[in-house]
């Protein structure tokens, strides 16, 4: 028996449906390349929150060592003595700030293997900095006179790091959200004793600089800068002892640039904190459109 040969109808039909799944293709295609984009975007975004945050532990490790050096040198100039248990109290908030600022070396890592999360290799990069990351995260401490780390960001990593070994590779985009507002959530509670830190430093050194003022060890000429660049002159004071007046000044000016010092520092910690809060919610982001 002869086959009927295809009617008009059901070519109609077959231009239909291929119409209909090259343009579902198409949409996919789309919208697995939106979603690529995405969250290369995020990955970039967490790799700039992650260097400011190592940035900015590393900066309060510093402070930390200039103000054991403040410290010995009041107790030299003042007689104020530098007692073994401040000392050691200094000694482990430092260590501590290390352990953060290798810990945002570590969320930085990983937010480079995010951004290859498609590759052939994402699975193994991204298994190996999460791996570190949540090793960063069990060895840290509070701060002394700090509050309490909670458990959620350690229960965040450690989350990730079994989604990645059940190749759940999509899933870790939420979860690395859940880690980096862990994170903030951190930074936002030990941000007293950030900023309690650089205000300790700033009015120790502050005090410490007025008293060399006072005792005519400073050149204070820069003092008088404000009034005489603009005509292009120098200042001359007498030799001997540097008038009251222009040490009146300088340490005037001391004390309101130790005043602007501080405010910048808790404007930037904000300012810092309010950046990883975007970073996480642009990382959902990603996630919600997975």
């Amino acid at each position: 028996m002869r086959a009927q040969a295809p009617n008009a109808t059901s070519f109609a039909n077959r231009r239909r449906y291929f119409r209909t799944a090259v343009l579902l293709l198409a949409v996919g295609a789309l919208t697995a390349c939106k979603t690529s984009q995405d969250a290369v975007n995020a990955a970039n975004q967490l790799t700039n929150a992650s260097q400011q945050l190592n940035a900015y532990y590393s900066d309060l490790v510093q402070q930390v060592n200039d103000t054991v050096s403040l410290n010995e040198m009041q107790s030299q100039m003042l007689g104020i003595p530098f007692e073994q248990i401040d000392r050691d109290q200094l000694d482990t908030t430092r260590q501590e700030l290390a352990k953060r600022a290798a810990m945002a070396h570590a969320l930085g890592t990983l937010a480079q293997a995010y951004a290859g999360l498609a590759g052939s290799k994402a699975g193994t990069d991204i298994g190996t900095a999460a791996s570190a990351l949540t090793t960063e995260l069990a060895g840290m401490k509070a701060i002394p006179n700090g509050p309490a780390i909670s458990n959620l960001v350690m229960q965040a990593s450690e989350d990730l790091v079994e989604l990645i070994r059940t190749h759940k590779l999509h899933q870790s985009s939420g979860k690395i959200a859940e880690i980096v507002n862990a994170v903030n959530q951190m930074f936002q509670k030990e941000s007293p004793a950030y900023e309690s830190i650089n205000q300790q430093r700033v009015v120790l050194a502050e005090s410490l600089a007025v008293l060399l003022v006072e005792k005519d060890l400073v050149d204070v000429n820069p003092s008088l800068t404000p009034a005489l660049k603009p005509f292009a002159l120098n200042s001359k004071l007498p030799s001997g002892q540097t008038p009251a007046e222009v040490r009146n000044l300088a340490e005037e000016e001391i004390t309101s640039r130790g005043i602007v010092e501080i405010s910048d520092y808790d404007a930037a910690t904000q300012a810092l904190s309010t950046m990883l809060a975007a970073t996480a919610k642009q990382i959902a982001a990603v996630a919600s459109s997975r």
